[in-house]
C-alpha cells in the first residue's frame, strides 16, 4: 500500500535552490522544463514556453504589474491574494482587453522588503498554466541573507 502513494512523476521533480539577490528560493522544475539561471532572472523553459522568476526589488504590486505587461492592451481578468510559505502573495491573470485572449499569469510574493515575481512571457496555454501552478505550489522561501 505504501508503494501505491509513490509515482514516477514525483520522483522526476528535482528541487532546485536559486538565489534572487539576498533571497534563497527552493523550487521544483516541472517535468520536461529546464531551469536557466541568468543571474537576476531564472527562466523555466520548455520549447518556446517561458516562465520567469525574478526579484523586482522594493516596489509595490501595481508598478510591478505594469512593468511586466507586454503592452497597453491588457486588463486584469482575475486577482487573488494568498500566502506562500508565510509570505503575502498575489496571483493575477491578465488578458487582451479587446478580445479576451492571450492570457498571461503573474504571481507576486512579498519577501522582506522585496517583491518577487513569477510570470509567463507569452501566451499561457494549458501546458504553461500547469507548469506555472506546479512552480507556484513547489515554492519554498528560505531565510533572507540581507545584511
Amino acid at each position: 500500500v505504501a508503494g501505491a502513494a509513490w509515482s514516477p512523476r514525483e520522483a522526476s521533480a528535482v528541487q532546485k535552490e536559486l538565489e534572487l539577490g539576498p533571497h534563497r528560493i527552493q523550487v521544483s522544475a516541472p517535468d520536461g522544463w529546464d531551469v536557466l539561471d541568468q543571474g537576476a532572472q531564472k527562466r523555466f523553459r520548455k520549447g518556446e514556453a517561458d516562465i520567469v522568476l525574478q526579484n523586482m526589488g522594493k516596489v509595490e504590486w501595481e508598478p510591478a504589474l505594469a512593468s511586466l505587461q507586454d503592452d497597453q492592451r491588457r486588463d486584469v481578468k482575475s486577482r487573488r491574494t494568498l500566502t506562500i510559505d508565510n509570505h503575502d502573495a498575489m496571483e493575477i491573470e491578465t488578458w487582451n482587453r479587446l478580445d479576451h485572449t492571450w492570457p498571461q499569469l503573474l504571481l507576486f510574493i512579498r519577501a522582506d522588503e522585496d517583491l518577487l515575481a513569477i510570470h509567463t512571457t507569452r501566451l499561457a496555454d494549458a501546458d504553461t498554466v500547469k507548469a506555472f501552478e506546479s512552480i507556484r505550489d513547489s515554492l519554498h522561501l528560505s531565510a533572507s541573507v540581507r545584511r
